[in-house]
């Protein structure tokens, strides 16, 4: 998984110097370079020399002020002690981050200009990579001494002030694919308005969060995988490609991964990737171009004859090596990930309405767009809790953030798009609810000694609080003052702290949320779901003799172990409980492996 290796940063002089190459960095590592300049001029900013190229990412200038640039790079095999930057007319401050065992490919990026006051937000991404190091920077003119607080569950990594200018850097390991949300900086010190600028920065490592490797099985004969690749809106078929070095994830509610590649031997195998993948054309416009690749197609995932998983393809990266050996990697995310891709542009508004009712109309509005209907059908029912919302048009926000969002909240739902292929040459996206869960108890056994290979149990008191707070957008009913965001009551976990545990703050960000009555909802959901420590279970498991599939996420199954850990007492394995699963990560059937899947529970009350 991508791991944080060093970072450095310096205080630039004009009109050329250098920042030392982070501490450790070695062949292969992801280099992502943040530059700042107190200066009006937006070409005073070049890029950075020596070593491997550096590759622009992203840029930002607010108004008169040159703003920020950031570059990224793999480094090479002979990489100098400090690479050259160049600040013309004013200083700059500079940062480069270095992060080992990534994917290798461009890193995400998004960025806003700010208007000041003391917090900075460094907008969200959605990265498709179960693993993943997301990178803030914050930058500004100020006109005095400033220094800043980095994001909560960020550690920081750089506090800068000089040369007319301030910028801040803090880090955070992923262990999840999906939205990372947004992060706000707290600034102590006087910011020129509107001279903010704010990144977000995500490198997708390789691999999933740790879980201990089984030990190497032979493929099992019983297992037959197909890939069948169709247009994403259309779901009309392209091809089938024999893939390798599978790994799927699904999630409940939030989108899950894919990652495949491709061993390209002969040209009958080019041909047929290249329906995929089309062949780069000297004009883009070009037919070839337009009619399929990343961005408009999906796979399908079926497991003896049965749909586990229909996937967007959203990246494909075309590899060959010294020794003439092609290989294509194929990237993408489940369906719930094209909801994140289409922005909410017109202003929706409910009152009184059941939350189901606004998740079917958010759909379906997006689906009422020109060229966005993805062929997706909702499941009806109601919950009996009715909502007042508004999304107005300007906020940004994408229907699967929104719809997320309206779930998340005390009393909510959960929610999934399941793809099933009832035979009749049309398969079905459906988007299904479950009030307040989804799933069933069923009879599904996980054991150990069995079909248990491994397990792992994560405790993490830093990913939960005792004390919960929502903050939302700042309002002010008088011009002459500063806005101040809304803000719920205090959410406590008041089991653990009558237990003797100590008062451990947090706050969570919902900057478009207008009503308190909604923000309390939001922190009385996390304290009564992650009051103290959240653990986080997963156990990996062979499948072939089991009869689960992805429609059973929500399902609550029996797990039994025995081992050191939990040894037998009396007669039985000390551990025996009834979880729910949330999420799965199946590495598929390969020509060296066999298939294994990756289980993630959330704990349950025992009957």
């Amino acid at each position: 998984m991508a791991t944080l290796r060093s970072v450095s940063s310096i205080v630039g002089a004009t009109p050329v110097f250098t920042c030392p190459r982070p501490a450790g960095a070695v062949q292969g590592d992801v280099l992502v370079a943040f530059q700042a300049v107190g200066d009006d001029e937006p070409g005073g900013m070049a890029t950075p020399t020596g070593g491997s190229a550096w590759l622009p990412l992203g840029q930002r200038s607010a108004n008169e002020w040159a703003g920020g640039r950031v570059w990224w790079k793999v480094a090479g095999q002979s990489e100098p002690a400090s690479y050259s930057f160049r600040g013309e007319r004013a200083g700059s401050i500079v940062a480069i981050v270095c992060v080992s065992d990534s994917d290798g490919t461009a890193p995400l990026i998004a960025s806003v200009q700010e208007d000041g006051g003391d917090r900075i937000v460094c907008p969200t991404v959605s990265p498709s990579t179960t693993t993943g190091v997301t990178i803030r920077w914050a930058a500004a003119v100020r006109s005095g001494a400033t220094s800043w607080s980095p994001p909560p569950g960020h550690t920081e990594q750089m506090d800068r002030d000089g040369n007319g200018i301030a910028a801040a850097l803090a880090t955070r390991a992923r262990t999840i694919a999906g939205s990372t949300g947004s992060a706000a900086f707290t600034v102590v010190g006087d910011l020129f308005e509107p001279y903010v600028i704010a990144f977000t920065v995500d490198v997708g490592g390789t691999g999933s969060p740790p879980v201990p490797d089984p030990d190497p099985i032979p493929p099992s004969p019983d297992v037959h995988y197909k890939y069948n690749f169709c247009d994403l809106k259309t779901d009309d078929f392209i091809t089938n490609l024999d893939l390798d070095n599978v790994s799927y994830t699904r999630l409940i509610g939030e989108p899950g991964s894919f990652t495949a590649t491709v061993d390209v031997t002969s040209p009958e195998i080019a041909d047929a990737v290249a329906r995929v993948v089309p062949r780069w054309v000297e004009h883009p416009s070009e037919p070839d171009s337009l009619s399929t690749g990343p961005g408009r197609s999906v796979v399908h995932v079926y497991r003896n004859g049965v749909v586990w998983g229909t996937y967007a393809i959203w990246k494909a990266v075309v590899q060959g090596d010294g020794r003439g050996a092609l290989k294509v990697t194929l990237t993408g995310a489940s369906l719930e990930s094209y909801l994140n891709a289409v922005e909410i542009r017109s202003t929706l508004t409910y009152s009184d309405t059941d939350q189901l009712d606004i998740a079917r109309d958010l759909i379906a509005s997006m689906q009422e767009l020109t060229h966005a209907n993805i062929g997706l059908t909702v499941q009806a029912g109601a919950s009996g809790v009715l909502r007042d919302r508004t999304y107005a048009a300007g906020e940004g926000g994408t229907f699967g953030q929104r719809l997320k969002e309206l779930g998340d909240v005390e009393n909510g739902f959960e929610w999934m798009i399941h793809t099933s292929d009832p035979g009749t040459g049309a398969r079905v996206r459906e988007v299904r609810f479950g009030y307040p869960r989804l799933g069933v108890a069923a009879d599904h056994v996980f054991q150990q000694p069995g079909n248990v290979l491994s397990f792992s149990q994560e405790i993490d008191a830093l990913r939960g609080a005792t004390s919960y707070r929502a903050r939302g957008e700042s309002v002010s009913s008088d011009a002459s003052t500063a806005s101040t965001p809304l803000m719920s009551a205090e959410a406590n976990a008041d089991q653990h702290l009558s237990a003797g545990w100590p008062r451990i703050d947090r706050t969570l960000d919902y900057s478009t949320v207008k009503e308190v009555d909604t923000l309390n909802a939001y922190a009385q959901r996390y304290a009564t779901e992650r009051p103290g420590a959240v653990r986080v279970h997963q156990i990996s498991v062979r499948l072939d003799d089991t009869e689960w599939t992805p429609a059973n996420l929500g399902d609550t199954v029996r797990i039994m172990l025995a081992n050191d850990w939990w040894p037998i007492t009396g007669g039985g394995a000390s551990f025996d409980h009834r979880w729910r699963v949330i999420g799965v990560q199946v590495r598929a059937t390969s020509r060296n492996s066999a298939e294994v899947a990756t289980f993630t529970f959330q704990e349950e009350v025992d009957p």
